[in-house]
């Protein structure tokens, strides 16, 4: 109510959003009938909506002030973009801020925790968080404004509830400048929370790649530094890990140790960690009964096209496969590498005997060319009848390749895939 005071002597064009969570019977219609009254009475416009709170929480299984707090949040965005206003004012104040830090302090909080609420969020703004509640009882009391208090603040049930009663009190007998001081406290942790940033900006440029969706971290550097843990709880914050997991992969040492999260799932291997998606799925196979113009797979497009020998300029790039288009047999076939895959490989003769090819599993080919292990789950082959041809973007088949007797030369070229070098 006395934001609302503020906003109207400042001559800011406003309108109500009100919730009736439901929670205390006849006193939160009285609630509602009370703002109705106010709004009518300056003319404002007002939006009103009743929420089924104990319900929802029974079905989400959370608490009552996340499940109210969610609610109202996803309702007012509705009605801002429904009325095209331009910010939702929320009367948080200095205290509010101050248990709000102190409850995240008792979870275990980092910086972002420590520095509290946001003066500015997106479309949210709160106008009165330098503001503590003693000023406001005082500014109302002054101007005449009428309130309702909430009678369930009164009651220990809540955790915020506990610290105003119980915490709060003691730490203004030990410190009575607490405002002042939890103020100075959040400016600073404000400004480290941007050194912070900073400094994760600079260790994410020597750690952090992603390609295709696929994030790689060094862990071998991540773990050699002092604050190792911590880099790491930053450069995966969004992904759902949870304390236990972290200290997991800081000190996991076998490699292929995987980890699984709601939506991703994360790899060692060797001195990295890799993560992907658990949403991204392969495709199964593709079929071929003639020569395509292009096809997609996964990561890849591949362009293809069939050139005379006279008129072939071959570059020695990953990215290209030359093939000998006279021994090409159809079906051709593209799908994920498989246990049991084998191939000649093209330009890698045995030692004994120069000049001859030899057979070679891809899961030999894998190891001795060091692929991770989601190198070798990315991996793309392609068939020509029962013979692999080619490791798509790695490495062709020795026995397709062009020679003096070529005359016409399959071209394939990935025109997308994880390095276009």
């Amino acid at each position: 109510m006395v934001l609302c005071d503020v906003l109207l002597k400042l001559q800011y064009k406003i309108a109500i959003a009100h919730c009736n969570f439901q929670l205390r019977n006849e006193e939160s219609n009285d609630d509602e009938k009370f703002i109705a009254q106010f709004a009518n009475k300056n003319k404002l416009p007002f939006h009103t909506i009743k929420f089924d709170t104990k319900a929802i929480k029974q079905e989400k299984n959370i608490s009552t002030q996340m499940v109210a707090r969610e609610l109202r949040y996803e309702w007012f965005e509705k009605i801002r973009k429904e009325n095209h206003y331009h910010k939702i004012a929320v009367a948080h104040h200095l205290d509010d801020q101050i248990e709000t830090i102190l409850l995240n302090l008792s979870k275990g909080t980092g910086i972002q925790g420590l520095a509290g609420m946001n003066p500015r969020n997106e479309f949210i703004i709160r106008p009165l968080l330098e503001i503590s509640r003693q000023q406001i009882i005082n500014y109302a009391s002054e101007n005449k404004i009428e309130y309702r208090e909430d009678s369930s603040n009164a009651s220990d049930d809540y955790q915020r509830n506990k610290l105003r009663h119980h915490v709060l009190p003691v730490l203004k007998e030990i410190n009575p400048d607490l405002g002042n001081t939890m103020r100075a406290f959040i400016e600073r942790m404000n400004d480290y929370q941007v050194i912070n940033a900073e400094y994760i900006e600079r260790i994410k440029k020597k750690c952090y790649t992603e390609k295709n969706g696929i994030v790689e971290l060094k862990l071998g550097y991540i773990k050699s530094h002092p604050a190792g843990k911590t880099i790491l709880h930053h450069l995966t914050k969004d992904i759902g890990l949870h304390a236990d997991m972290l200290q997991k992969i800081i000190t996991v040492k076998e490699s292929g140790k995987q980890f699984i999260t709601n939506t991703h799932r994360l790899i060692v291997d060797r001195k990295s960690l890799f993560i992907t998606s658990k949403e991204s799925n392969c495709e199964q196979h593709i079929l071929f009964t003639e020569i395509p113009k292009q096809f997609c797979y996964n990561q890849y497009k591949i362009q293809c096209s069939l050139v005379p020998i006279q008129e072939l300029t071959i570059k020695t790039s990953p990215r290209y496969a030359y093939f000998d288009a006279d021994k090409i047999e159809f079906p051709l076939l593209v799908r994920p590498a498989k246990e049991g895959d084998y191939f000649y490989p093209f330009g890698m003769s045995k030692p004994k005997t120069p000049g001859k090819v030899g057979k070679k599993k891809l899961s030999k080919y894998f190891k001795d060319m060091k692929f991770s292990l989601l190198d070798k789950e990315q991996a793309v082959v392609l068939f020509s009848g029962d013979k692999l041809i080619w490791l798509i973007h790695q490495r062709t088949d020795d026995r397709f390749k062009v020679t003096s007797t070529t005359k016409r030369v399959l071209k394939m070229v990935v025109v997308d895939g994880f390095n276009n070098q």
